[in-house]
């Protein structure tokens, strides 16, 4: 029976006891319910910087506001119609999507608030090291064109030592 009275609410309408009442404001929550159906009860606002709601709503109280974590820094902050938003600080980041925990850049020194241009908020590149990754990579090619080098020769060697040395100018 229940089911069949809340299809009778409109769009903008939630269902107490018997009634169809009009949902409150965004930034406000529902402090008493309506007395006739199709009406709205009386709202009240939540307060600033403790409460939310960001919708038109039939909630009895107002969502709780985020609280950074540490690590964290106000990125934006809670308003009576959104919650607030944290974003790590400098010299940490964050990997994860909803960003729960910030993490401090691993070459990070635990003593300085510094930060390196490769390192950002939601990455740990290896910040702090930039020409480390560079002298790697010129180290690797090299050796790599060494034991090529190295390879041709002995393949030089091993074919002149199988075939027979007729001519001088062989190269061998």
């Amino acid at each position: 029976m229940l089911r069949a009275r809340a299809e009778n609410c409109g769009e903008t309408e939630y269902l107490h006891e018997d009634r169809c009442c009009v949902f409150c404001p965004a930034g406000t929550f529902v402090a008493n319910h309506c007395s006739a159906s199709h009406s709205r009860g009386k709202c009240d606002s939540c307060k600033e910087g403790e409460g939310f709601t960001a919708h038109e709503n039939g909630l009895e109280e107002c969502l709780h506001c985020r609280h950074c974590k540490e690590g964290q820094m106000i990125a934006r902050p809670c308003t009576l119609t959104q919650n607030a938003e944290c974003r790590c600080k400098r010299g940490y980041f964050c990997a994860d999507e909803g960003c729960e925990i910030c993490r401090r850049h691993s070459q990070m020194q635990p003593d300085r608030e510094e930060i390196t241009p490769n390192c950002s908020d939601t990455t740990d590149p290896g910040c702090g090291l930039p020409s480390q990754g560079k002298g790697a990579l010129v180290l690797v090619i090299l050796m790599v064109f060494g034991l090529f080098l190295l390879l041709a020769f002995i393949l030089k060697k091993l074919k002149c030592d199988k075939g027979t040395r007729t001519k001088v100018s062989d190269n061998c």
